[in-house]
């Protein structure tokens, strides 16, 4: 009983903090990389902003568009940067103009995996997908996002590097609907195939999947997901509402989730966010209660 008072005081306070929004508020520009995982974390941060009493403002586009607005202040808070890896040669180029926030998620990478129901004893790295036994069974055609995304542009340097062209392997950049329907598909008849593939991403909870090992590191290393603020940005939102940013974290597994409730259950980004927000009151409480004095 006295856990379920507990439960419902918490409950009421973060609907009460969550009751400042103001017709008259700030205005804070929210960037975002224009793929559904940023999505996924950014609508989660836009709500928490808003119901904390700010009005949020987005705007999407590549790393190598964002950063310049951000340091600009065209933008104030950016998700997500991929450092030390993927967006270090933008970040070494604004960064005196920019701030480190909050680790929003580690472990972002790039990865080239295939369903587990296929044995590890026959596929455990990139380089076993030529061995005759596999590539006799394996589909050929490795389907991917488009091909000037990044997973794609060294995926074709893994197919060279691998050998994998001679084996008769190739590469079929496409519009996400059509290789995520080519995915399921393969799941569902149980087919041997490889998937290009980035994390975190929804498909990791459609099916059981098995990450190949990649000794040349063609892929790149894991990174960090970053929120990135102008340097302004804190003067901008003051103490209390920037403190908020700096206590939020997720996990790969958290933004998956959110992504799966958007693609698969068929919720809109917000209501995504919202129904996570929602199983996860503790976290929210921690980000939006005041720091003491």
């Amino acid at each position: 009983m006295i856990k379920k008072v507990s439960l419902c005081f918490r409950a009421a306070v973060i609907a009460m903090l969550f009751s400042a929004t103001s017709a008259n508020a700030l205005t804070i520009v929210l960037g975002h990389v224009n793929e559904s995982s940023y999505e996924a974390t950014a609508v989660v941060i836009q709500t928490i902003l808003e119901r904390v009493g700010y009005n949020v403002a987005i705007k999407k586009g590549k790393p190598g568009v964002m950063l310049p607005m951000l340091a600009e202040g065209e933008v104030d808070i950016f998700v997500a940067g991929l450092l030390p890896n993927e967006d270090a040669e933008d970040w070494e180029d604004y960064k005196d103009e920019l701030i480190l926030v909050t680790p929003l998620y580690e472990d972002a990478k790039l990865f080239w995996a295939v369903p587990t129901y296929i044995p590890a004893s026959d596929v455990k790295s990139i380089a076993d997908l030529t061995k005759p036994g596999v590539a006799s069974r394996m589909e050929k055609i490795i389907r991917g996002p488009s091909a000037d995304s990044n997973l794609m542009i060294r995926s074709k340097k893994v197919l060279q590097e691998y050998s994998l062209t001679q084996t008769g392997y190739q590469l079929a950049p496409g519009k996400s609907a059509d290789w995520i329907s080519g995915f399921n598909a393969n799941i569902k008849s149980e087919k041997w195939f490889v998937v290009p593939l980035w994390q975190p991403h929804y498909l990791s909870k459609v099916a059981k999947l098995r990450i190949l090992d990649e000794p040349k590191k063609l892929l790149g290393e894991p990174d960090t997901a970053w929120l990135i603020a102008n340097k302004g940005t804190k003067r901008k939102m003051g103490a209390g509402g920037f403190g908020v940013l700096e206590k939020m974290e997720f996990s790969v597994r958290s933004i998956a989730e959110i992504e799966y409730q958007v693609h698969v259950e068929k919720r809109s980004p917000r209501e995504a966010g919202r129904r996570w927000m929602g199983l996860h009151p503790y976290t929210v409480e921690y980000w939006v209660e005041p720091e003491e004095e």
